[in-house]
């Protein structure tokens, strides 16, 4: 028997940042006490479909998780999440492209605007609608969301207790995101947190090279698709940006390193969500 889980579909206008198109689960059901956890989820559009199926699933009696809140934000039409999930830099370093000069350089970054929207706006209306539990919030992106998770981990580590960065883009702009870990990482904290943060890095096996399917392609894509992954590093990236945050962490981080045997950049964000899910959502 599935979970009954409610959902609904609304615009949420931003002070700052504009609409946004948000996508929430519920269970329908008394909350605990202390209020049900929450998820926010970024890329909403694509991720809340997997996400429901997830709290209907495995959120019901005798399965693994506990009922909970998902809030997934999209947008109202087109995409502006190079703005939102990006931070805002002195310089842009454009990427060249395999087959030839550069890859457009994007819309300029304004992540400290969408991360205000979310605490200041987004988290006390959602708190206002249902009974969700402060001391049990999660943040869940791929790819630039993944950055975005990243910046805001290392810049606003309150912000949410679980961090899930699935292929993060630390490649983005020559390894901006290792800078900022460093500052993290050699910060005095003086605020004391109830509990350490805890991140999960993720990344697929073969974002770093060709999957076999691949090799049937022309040869000139063959070698293209090599270049952009090899310039890349997704996958070294990843797991190096991971052992320095485990060997310096301490109790300024939890972290969990996991490469998904088998996977692209476009498939493994369906197992890193529904691991992001058992984590947080965990009885």
């Amino acid at each position: 028997m599935y979970q009954h889980y409610p959902t609904r579909k609304e615009i949420f206008t931003a002070s700052t940042c504009g609409d946004y198109q948000l996508f929430i689960a519920w269970p329908d059901e008394p909350a605990p006490e202390q209020g049900w956890p929450v998820m926010y989820l970024l890329d909403g559009d694509v991720h809340f479909p997997v996400a429901e199926t997830l709290m209907r699933t495995l959120a019901r009696p005798r399965c693994c998780m506990t009922p909970g809140v998902v809030v997934a934000i999209g947008y109202r039409e087109g995409t502006l999440r190079e703005r939102d999930y990006r931070p805002a830099v002195a310089q842009r370093v454009p990427e060249p492209n395999p087959y030839g000069g550069y890859y457009p350089i994007g819309l300029a970054g304004e992540s400290e605007a969408f991360l205000a929207f979310i605490q200041h706006e987004l988290k006390p209306y959602i708190r206002q609608q249902f009974a969700v539990d402060p001391s049990r919030e999660a943040l869940f992106g791929h790819s630039y969301g993944g950055l975005f998770t990243l910046n805001t981990l290392f810049t606003c580590r309150h912000a949410f207790q679980h961090y899930y960065a699935s292929s993060p883009s630390v490649w983005w702009n020559q390894g901006y995101i290792n800078d900022v870990a460093t500052a993290f990482l050699q910060a005095d904290v003086t605020e004391a947190l109830p509990a350490t943060p805890v991140l999960f890095l993720s990344v697929g096996e073969w974002e770093q090279s060709l999957e076999r399917w691949e090799l049937a392609l022309p040869e000139a894509q063959r070698d293209a698709l090599r270049q952009h992954r090899r310039q890349r590093r997704m996958v070294d990236g990843v797991r190096e940006l991971s052992w320095r945050l485990q060997a310096a962490g301490g109790d300024k981080l939890d972290v969990s390193l996991f490469i998904h045997a088998g996977q692209s950049h476009q498939s493994v964000p369906l197992l890193s969500l529904q691991q992001a899910f058992m984590h947080h959502f965990q009885r």
